[in-house]
């Protein structure tokens, strides 16, 4: 009997599965079901399913920062489609791979513009909503033709590895058990292509400058790790052996335990000495992956001259203002790497870690936020994933320090409220399917907590037991209060029973699985229990602080703005 060829349902989930990926994140709908009964058929690929869209989103994005493999989450066309737009357009404005599977209406209804449920209007385009995510994709593709369907998917996915950023693939209903001409299995290059010659020129140049240096320094940022360039950017800052700074997204990228490391530098929201250590010490500044949002750069207050900077993007290179294009991260930094004569770097002193002023309240016994954040570091421990939610905790967790091998995730740019809670799902699936041990620790706020609290069923019903969930509980959106209307109805939430959240999501024991604190004592009694050391069960923890107690980070970044607003207004 002739090869009818493959299923393109199958084909597709068996192309997903090559690329080291073992969960698939969303929700079930019409015009996707038959195509996800075909995941059963793949070795090792498994459906996670989760509360609603926008949650799969931000899972699928949790996955792959923790992972390094794209996450993946599958939607109906239009109704959920578009609720996980939001999850998507956050990954794509923070380069993280996700690659968006949407399930369609068939061919025949596309052609003749029928009125079919999740459509918009009369005589509706059945591809509108492929135009309303263009924005927020590196690539997308239509797998209506059998013929092409195996490189459409290909030709995606590299786009999705190279730019690191999301990718969309259509699948029509009607396609999903067509049959997919047989062929031997491919390879498609997942690597930005680059240019040799421009990379030649670029090595020249930084090698030349980094031989004359006398007091040159490194900052690691987050385009560093979201380009798989963690592994290569830790060597090279070993051989270096220069002052190595992070930035608030770049956090736990180097190796903090490290004597090179010397903290962590947001242009002005920094710890007193590290501007000066970075912008005026120093002659010459590797940077490598910037990201150069507000939230990053402490309100845009970085100041490094441009003369001394050599700046390492995802896809170019920029030295004293001379920029050589089309050189992958990796690429350059590997290149570098080989080719340093380590006789000729200059040997620095590294400063260590400037330490923290101490704070007013630093004698108070009840917790505060310039003692909570400094008391993660300590608790965290090599192989844990710690996930931080928008509000104080972002501004807050720069300032521990933490041990080596310890993931730190954030949506610092982006900074969509609710992110987190799923993020940790899509965290904790990757630890899971990574065989790591390791906890995963999720800091979230009251606040934020309800938007997207569904998904905590969804850790209970997949069995985790390594999932810690701090929630502050300072009675509202803290952050919102500090930039403005601090006593608003607006800036309040409803009164949540946090103790009865477990309990009400299914979880057994959830009561005796959830305590609540208030001073450090209490904090640090239970953060040293058996179950937080080797926890057996999820845990909630809830941390109660003043609502107007704000990281000095956070007041420090709200008074450059408002200092910026009051000079515009005048000017």
């Amino acid at each position: 009997m002739a090869n009818r060829g493959t299923p393109l349902g199958l084909l597709l989930w068996q192309k997903i599965r090559s690329f080291n990926i073992r969960s698939i994140m969303g929700v079930p709908g019409d015009m996707n079901l038959e195509l996800l009964d075909y995941i059963d058929e793949v070795k090792d690929l498994n459906w996670v399913g989760n509360a609603n869209e926008l949650n799969a989103a931000y899972a699928a994005d949790g996955y792959c920062r923790a992972s390094g493999s794209p996450g993946v989450v599958v939607t109906t066309m239009g109704v959920g489609e578009l609720s996980a737009l939001n999850g998507i357009a956050g990954a794509y404005t923070e380069q993280v791979k996700v690659i968006h599977i949407v399930g369609t209406t068939p061919m025949a209804a596309h052609e003749k513009r029928l009125m079919i449920h999740h459509c918009l209007g009369p005589s509706p385009d059945h591809k509108v909503y492929e135009k309303i995510s263009q924005h927020v994709r590196a690539a997308h593709c239509w797998l209506d033709n059998p013929a092409t369907a195996a490189k459409e998917i290909d030709r995606v996915v590299h786009e999705c590895y190279a730019q690191s950023l999301p990718v969309y693939i259509f699948v029509p209903t009607d396609m999903v058990h067509r049959r997919v001409p047989a062929q031997p299995p491919s390879q498609i290059e997942l690597a930005p292509l680059t240019d040799e010659f421009s990379k030649d020129s670029a090595i020249s140049a930084t090698l030349s400058l980094l031989y004359q240096a006398r007091s040159p320094i490194v900052i690691v940022d987050a385009l560093t790790a979201r380009h798989l360039g963690r592994d290569v950017a830790r060597r090279l800052v070993e051989v270096l052996q220069f002052p190595t700074f992070s930035t608030s997204m770049g956090k736990s990228i180097i190796d903090e335990t490290k004597p090179y490391f010397s903290g962590i530098y947001n242009g002005r929201v920094s710890i007193p000495g590290v501007c000066e250590v970075v912008e005026q010490q120093s002659d010459l500044v590797l940077d490598l992956g910037p990201l150069l949002a507000d939230s990053n750069t402490g309100g845009h207050t970085r100041s490094i001259a441009e003369h001394k900077l050599i700046a390492v993007h995802p896809h170019h290179v920029s030295i004293a203002g001379v920029v050589y294009r089309n050189i992958g991260l990796v690429s350059f930094l590997s290149a570098l790497l080989e080719t340093i004569e380590l006789h000729r770097l200059p040997r620095v002193a590294a400063p260590g870690r400037i330490p923290l002023p101490r704070p007013k309240d630093a004698d108070s016994e009840l917790i505060t936020q310039s003692w909570i954040w400094t008391r993660f570091g300590d608790f965290c421990r090599p192989g844990d994933i710690l996930i931080a939610e928008s509000g104080t905790a972002q501004f807050g967790l720069p300032d521990a320090n933490l041990p080596e091998d310890v993931t730190y995730l954030t949506q610092v740019y982006y900074g969509s409220i609710g992110y987190s809670v799923p993020a940790c799902l899509g965290a904790a699936v990757a630890l899971r399917d990574r065989d790591r041990q390791g906890r995963v620790i999720l800091v979230v706020g009251d606040g934020s907590l309800q938007l997207t609290v569904q998904e905590i069923g969804t850790m209970v019903k997949l069995g985790f037991q390594n999932i810690i969930i701090v929630v502050i509980n300072n009675n509202g959106y803290t952050i919102e209060r500090a930039i403005h209307g601090p006593e608003q109805a607006y800036n309040d939430i409803s009164v949540w029973n946090h103790s009865a959240m477990l309990e009400f999501f299914g979880a057994e024991n959830g009561r005796a699985c959830t305590r609540a604190v208030r001073t450090k004592k209490e904090f640090d009694e239970v953060v040293s229990l058996p179950e937080y050391q080797r926890p057996t069960s999820i845990q909630v923890l809830e941390v109660f602080m003043e609502k107007m107690d704000l990281p000095w980070r956070l007041a420090s970044q709200i008074e450059i703005i408002n200092a910026r607003n009051a000079q515009a207004q005048k000017t």
